[in-house]
């Protein structure tokens, strides 16, 4: 099926598309459910990694692994929790939410770089910008299909997210949006693990 589009059947339908995404998807769920998948909200992300060629947090400040968490609009930096006292090491330069992620959000990838360095020096001096080798940036919010770094509920007791958690026909909805860890793995698990089940007991029953 590589590089072809066809059509694909089968007896059921586990959908994990983020309901971002999947509001502009052509469909025939009822009005009800198209109207509870619009009522997610992409959540705004961003991240950056900053490749350093020395672990100047560790060897200079002690810092093996953790969290500094700042007023700044890089939100948070985060220190790898492996190899510590390496030859290199890649710090999450911020890991910001809202209004922050969608101002880095509108910068070049180069300007992102300038500005989480500039802001980062202010906690760690010269070498977070001279002992820089490389970095990678990315927002969620603006990443195609993604549209968010997790979804927010207006409300989950107003129907919407209630309704998703039933089927609709033959199509099951599953992914961390329908759980209560939003935004994690577990999450994931969970609502997979929910949905399977519910689908292994109504075959048994209709075999």
């Amino acid at each position: 099926m590589a590089g072809r589009r066809g059509p694909v059947s089968g007896d059921y339908c586990v959908c994990t598309i983020p309901p971002m995404v999947l509001k502009d998807v052509p469909s025939d769920f009822s009005d009800p459910v198209k109207a509870a998948i619009a009522y997610a909200v992409g959540v705004s992300v961003g991240k950056i990694g900053l490749e350093y060629r020395r672990r100047f947090w560790e060897e200079d400040e002690d810092i093996l692994g953790g969290i500094t968490n700042t007023n700044l609009d890089l939100s948070t930096i985060w220190y790898p929790s492996y190899g510590y006292l390496g030859r290199r090491g890649t710090v999450i330069g911020y890991y910001n939410f809202g209004a922050n992620a969608e101002t880095y959000s509108r910068l070049t990838p180069e300007e992102r770089r300038a500005r989480a360095v500039a802001q980062g020096k202010k906690i760690h001096g010269d070498p977070y910008e001279t002992e820089l080798d490389s970095h990678f940036s990315v927002a969620w919010h603006r990443t195609r299909y993604s549209q968010g770094g997790w979804v927010s509920w207006p409300s989950r007791t107003a129907g919407q997210y209630e309704l998703l958690l039933q089927p609709e026909g033959h199509t099951y909805f599953a992914g961390d949006h329908l759980s209560y860890y939003i935004a994690w793995q577990s999450g994931a698990i969970d609502s997979a693990r929910k949905v399977v089940t519910e689908l292994h007991d109504r075959v048994l029953a209709t075999a």
